[in-house]
């Protein structure tokens, strides 16, 4: 194989694995659009629910860090969700809470306990 040939064959294949990262991204953007269009015409919906877990995760985002609260839902019919919270609601919960959930498809809205 000459050098020249080499070259064309490199050339031909980042072209071709360019071209499949570009299809990789614009299916994700689309991906994480089409989720996003979801929850915004899902309906709101009010369901009775306990508290079964909390978790954090912590990320750098622009060298200072981010921490992301997750809370747990157990339904009365016993399905579970994991929903994305602000701090300030995964503060007041606690696991074993029971309340009624207010979400919008995979949107935390709030959650009010029955005191």
């Amino acid at each position: 194989m000459d050098a020249e040939m080499l070259r064309n064959v490199l050339t031909m294949l980042g072209t071709v694995l360019g071209a499949i990262l570009v299809l990789m991204l614009v299916a994700k953007i689309t991906s994480m659009v089409h989720v996003e269009a979801d929850d915004v015409c899902a309906p709101i919906d009010s369901m009775e629910a306990s508290v079964v877990g909390k978790r954090t995760l912590v990320t750098q985002e622009d060298g200072a860090p981010k921490t992301i609260y997750y809370m747990t839902f157990q339904k009365v019919n016993g399905m579970r969700m994991e929903l994305e919270v602000p701090g300030e609601d995964y503060g007041l919960a606690a696991e074993g809470d029971q309340g009624v959930l207010v979400a919008r498809g995979e949107e935390f809205i709030v959650f009010k306990r029955m005191i």
